[in-house]
């Protein structure tokens, strides 16, 4: 006889954020609910032309929607809640965080017009709240962006131990340490199954404080003559607070750029998060009134975003700032993988503006929010859990964290290493389970699932090689050319310096299309298919480029 929903063991199914950074993840299902941990988002690197926003495959959730009991997201941050917007299109859901996390969220959910699909369950770390069969408990842990928790679950077999992404701080910047004594709590009653962030497990030692930022600011500040830029996440409260603090001890004032920055800066002043002296702050549009070395601007783009407000200035097209000699910039910021190239191409452009500029790794204007190896072992050791499964990076992160694991005496074999689609049955023992649809949604504009992996690869071969259209008038009834064909390539080669090419691939068509002539057909499908191998063959042997090739028959 099968076993009921009830009597089976729960599952973990997850859903993003192994194996890449970002589009965190995963559902808990148990007695026939499902409590969703998180739902995040990545951006797109640059094997994705034209996509805007990476979200994870919602197929899974969506099929089983009047099973969701509710989400609990663990912080504020995009790759963690960024999801969750284009979710509440589809369902509604009950939705437990902290409070600046609600905050943040609650603009974006307005944006998107799904902010009644939303019930906001406000939680405090420290505190047990209850959603169906699951019993939860919060912890608040040190990240990059205040009122982070990690997450643990009542399981049959003991506790599931989410980490959040965390670091251990032991003198952040607004007091509030990593809750290790409520997660030596989890371990006391028996932590069954540890889920914890790798993201940073190649590193070694342990995560350099917060509070190390606000110096390394405060000297630049103080050495500057005039205007000065910081970039930074708009997230990263402790980061702004420092920068405000900075400025207000060399005198300046602080202007905020960028509609995301205003929005986190509003939500978390209004909540406590973020305290700004009395008169502290200007207005972005007071700042080409006042002189460059009363004022430091607080800017998004650090990630060389292309429309961002640190883009339009190294390319001198932002409406507010425009840099001169002597200006300072500052990227206060990581360096995200894929954006590689987006970050040297801007901090490039700063330069040439004949700005100062000051970046990881050659000043230390950053600290990461998560925890290196010892750190990450330290936390292994407290917790102790009979399982472990490294979540939140990319595989070599993964593979790296399991490793550290095995060090510190977890036994091989209790350690998982997962990726997105596998699902783990969370009895004893902990063992995989069958694999689920778990691939990515791609965002394009307003589009959202309409671009697939065809359309992609269309994309970069286009990109790649470029397009070569052929346009022909030819008899209905015969194939008979009746006029051109004339050639237009965009993206293949230069048209003026490439005639020879171009005349020649205008015969090899006549030649083709006129084979095709004398066997008395007409059918354009058949003239399109001949063009395209003649051609294809031609540009080949010339070239040794495959450009995507469209023949366009009109018959009359």
């Amino acid at each position: 006889m099968p076993e009921s929903s009830e009597t089976k063991a729960p599952r973990l199914v997850f859903l993003g954020g192994l194996g890449e950074v970002g589009r965190n993840m995963a559902a808990l299902e148990m007695q026939g609910r499902i409590l969703l941990l998180d739902a995040g988002l990545s951006f797109p690197g640059t094997d994705m032309p034209g996509i805007d926003l990476v979200l994870p495959d919602f197929q899974y959730v969506r099929e089983r929607k009047d099973r969701i009991e509710a989400v609990v997201l663990t912080h504020g941050h995009e790759d963690h809640v960024g999801a969750l917007p284009y979710l509440l299109r589809d369902c509604s859901l009950t939705v437990y965080a902290t409070k600046l996390t609600l905050a943040l969220l609650e603009g974006k959910l307005e944006e998107h017009g799904v902010r009644d699909h939303a019930q906001f369950q406000e939680v405090e770390p420290g505190t047990e709240r209850t959603a169906g069969p699951f019993t939860m408990r919060f912890h608040r842990v040190t990240h990059s962006i205040p009122d982070g928790m990690a997450v643990a679950v009542d399981l049959p077999a003991g506790v599931l131990l989410h980490s959040g992404d965390f670091k251990l701080d032991q003198t952040p910047v607004d007091g509030r340490t990593t809750d290790l004594i409520g997660i030596a709590e989890e371990a006391r009653r028996g932590v069954h199954v540890f889920l914890s962030d790798s993201t940073n497990a190649e590193e070694g030692g342990v995560t350099k404080s917060e509070r190390t930022v606000g110096p390394a600011l405060e000297a630049i500040l103080e050495d500057a003559k005039r205007l000065v830029v910081v970039g930074c996440f708009a997230s990263h409260i402790h980061r702004i607070q420092q920068v405000a603090d900075a400025a207000s001890a060399v005198g300046r004032k602080v202007a905020f750029l960028g509609r995301s920055m205003h929005q986190s800066v509003a939500a978390a002043t209004a909540h406590g998060y973020l305290t700004l002296g009395e008169n502290a702050v200007v207005p972005i549009e007071s700042v080409r009134d006042m002189k460059p070395s009363e004022v430091v601007v607080c800017s998004t783009g650090s990630q060389g975003e292309p429309l961002s407000a640190l883009s339009l200035m190294a390319a001198n097209e932002n409406k507010w700032i425009k840099l001169q000699p002597g200006d300072t910039v500052v990227l206060s910021s990581s360096i995200i993988p894929g954006n590689e190239t987006d970050i040297y191409r801007v901090i490039d452009g700063l330069y040439r503006r004949g700005a100062e500029v000051f970046h990881i790794p050659v000043a230390p204007v950053h600290v990461s929010g998560h925890a290196a190896a010892e750190e990450l072992k330290f936390m292994l050791n407290l917790v102790r859990p009979r399982w472990f499964i490294p979540v939140h990076g990319e595989l070599r992160h993964l593979a790296t964290h399991a490793r550290l694991a095995r060090e510190v005496g977890i036994p091989a074999e209790r350690v998982l290493l997962v990726e997105d689609g596998d699902s783990v049955e969370l009895g004893e023992p902990v063992r995989r389970g069958e694999r689920v649809q778990a691939g990515m949604t791609l965002v394009d504009g307003l589009g959202i699932g309409d671009v697939g992996q065809a359309v992609l690869r269309d994309r970069r071969k286009l990109a790649g090689d470029g397009i070569v259209v052929v346009v022909v008038t030819a008899d209905a009834q015969s194939g008979e050319i009746l006029a051109g064909p004339d050639i237009i390539n965009r993206g293949f080669v230069f048209d003026e310096t490439s005639a020879p090419l171009m005349e020649e691939a205008r015969k090899r068509t006549l030649a083709s299309l006129r084979e095709v002539a004398e066997q008395g057909t007409g059918d354009p499908s058949v003239l399109s298919q001949h063009v395209r191998r003649a051609l294809g063959k031609f540009f080949f042997e010339a070239t040794k480029r495959k450009p995507v090739i469209v023949p366009v028959i009109m018959e009359v």
